[in-house]
Protein backbone atom coordinates (compact mmCIF):
# COMPACT_ATOMS: atom_id res chain seq x y z
CA UNK A 1 0.00 0.00 0.00
CA UNK A 2 1.39 3.61 -1.12
CA UNK A 3 1.75 5.80 1.54
CA UNK A 4 0.92 9.98 0.91
CA UNK A 5 1.45 12.73 3.18
CA UNK A 6 -1.45 15.11 3.59
CA UNK A 7 -1.42 18.52 4.67
CA UNK A 8 -5.06 19.82 5.94
CA UNK A 9 -5.51 23.18 7.66
CA UNK A 10 -7.62 22.94 11.01
CA UNK A 11 -10.66 24.02 9.18
CA UNK A 12 -10.43 21.10 6.50
CA UNK A 13 -9.25 18.11 9.42
CA UNK A 14 -12.94 19.41 11.07
CA UNK A 15 -15.10 19.30 8.27
CA UNK A 16 -13.68 15.29 7.21
CA UNK A 17 -13.76 14.52 11.09
CA UNK A 18 -17.49 15.37 11.01
CA UNK A 19 -18.05 14.06 7.80
CA UNK A 20 -16.62 10.44 9.05
CA UNK A 21 -18.85 10.74 12.39
CA UNK A 22 -22.09 11.41 9.91
CA UNK A 23 -21.25 8.60 7.90
CA UNK A 24 -19.77 6.34 11.16
CA UNK A 25 -16.38 5.69 9.18
CA UNK A 26 -13.04 6.70 10.65
CA UNK A 27 -11.04 9.94 9.96
CA UNK A 28 -8.89 7.93 7.79
CA UNK A 29 -11.53 6.05 6.16
CA UNK A 30 -13.62 9.60 5.05
CA UNK A 31 -10.07 10.75 3.20
CA UNK A 32 -9.24 7.46 1.72
CA UNK A 33 -12.90 7.95 0.40
CA UNK A 34 -12.79 11.28 -0.60
CA UNK A 35 -8.94 10.76 -2.75
CA UNK A 36 -10.59 8.10 -4.20
CA UNK A 37 -13.57 10.34 -5.51
CA UNK A 38 -10.96 13.19 -6.72
CA UNK A 39 -8.72 10.61 -8.33
CA UNK A 40 -11.08 8.69 -10.27
CA UNK A 41 -13.49 12.23 -11.20
CA UNK A 42 -9.58 13.25 -12.33
CA UNK A 43 -9.42 10.30 -14.67
CA UNK A 44 -13.16 10.85 -15.96
CA UNK A 45 -12.13 14.51 -16.67
CA UNK A 46 -8.79 13.81 -18.17
CA UNK A 47 -10.07 11.36 -20.54
CA UNK A 48 -12.44 13.83 -21.78
CA UNK A 49 -10.29 16.34 -22.19
CA UNK A 50 -7.58 14.20 -24.01
CA UNK A 51 -11.15 13.65 -26.24
CA UNK A 52 -11.68 17.55 -26.52
CA UNK A 53 -7.47 17.76 -27.06
CA UNK A 54 -7.78 15.33 -30.30
CA UNK A 55 -10.93 16.86 -31.81
CA UNK A 56 -9.39 20.12 -31.03
CA UNK A 57 -5.99 18.97 -33.17
CA UNK A 58 -8.16 17.64 -36.24
CA UNK A 59 -9.94 20.71 -36.14
CA UNK A 60 -6.68 22.89 -36.66
CA UNK A 61 -5.56 20.64 -38.99
CA UNK A 62 -8.63 21.37 -41.17
CA UNK A 63 -8.86 24.88 -40.54
CA UNK A 64 -4.42 25.06 -41.69
CA UNK A 65 -4.99 22.84 -44.91
CA UNK A 66 -8.02 25.41 -46.18
CA UNK A 67 -5.66 27.95 -45.06
CA UNK A 68 -3.25 26.65 -47.41
CA UNK A 69 -5.49 26.08 -50.19
CA UNK A 70 -6.66 29.61 -49.80
CA UNK A 71 -3.34 31.27 -49.95
CA UNK A 72 -2.66 28.93 -52.90
CA UNK A 73 -5.79 30.14 -54.81
CA UNK A 74 -5.01 33.84 -53.94
CA UNK A 75 -1.44 33.73 -55.63
CA UNK A 76 -2.64 31.89 -58.56
CA UNK A 77 -5.30 34.81 -58.52
CA UNK A 78 -2.68 37.42 -58.24
CA UNK A 79 -0.04 35.82 -60.75
CA UNK A 80 -3.11 35.67 -63.52
CA UNK A 81 -3.86 39.10 -62.65
CA UNK A 82 -0.45 40.36 -63.26
CA UNK A 83 0.26 38.08 -66.31
CA UNK A 84 -3.13 40.39 -67.60
CA UNK A 85 -5.25 37.09 -67.96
Amino acid sequence: MATALLHLDARQKQRLVHRAKLRGKSFSQEVRGRARSVSSSARRNGRGLSSLAKAANLSADRTIKKLDETIEYVDRTLKKARNGR
